[in-house]
């Protein structure tokens, strides 16, 4: 009779288990017809992007628990309300509808990413 050990998740395995890819690949998708039908130079139309982005985002991020659940299978709660919680940190990190706000500097994302990716494997045991 051979023996299964069950080893702890290494800590890449606990960051890419909180990312969800499908999400975030499809506000990217979202993003790049949203952009190519709509002139943020014209502001008429900056805030029909605007407005369809965010939407995007609380759709996507709204949808994710779901996603997790019925799709990916994770049962545990932690682990599905982090991935959601993911979802704004990395399109705030891509710009997402951020990047159309005054005061968003792509440097804040470059700077939130990482700290989340790492804080939550931290502070979880999934």
């Amino acid at each position: 009779m051979t023996r299964t050990i069950n080893r702890a998740d290494d800590y890449l395995s606990r960051v890419l288990k909180h990312i969800p890819s499908e999400i975030v690949m499809a506000y990217v998708a979202i993003d790049g017809v949203l952009r190519s039908s709509y002139n943020p130079n014209v502001w008429d139309e900056r805030e029909t992007l605007k407005t369809l982005l965010w939407i995007t985002l609380g759709t996507l991020t709204i949808l994710t628990p779901f996603w997790m659940y019925r799709v990916m299978r994770v049962k545990r709660p932690a682990q599905i309300f982090i991935s959601t919680l993911s979802v704004p940190v990395w399109l705030f990190a891509l710009g997402g509808p951020f990047a159309l706000l005054d005061w968003y500097q792509p440097a804040f994302g470059a700077i939130v990413l990482p700290l989340y990716t790492l804080i939550i494997p931290i502070i979880t045991r999934s």
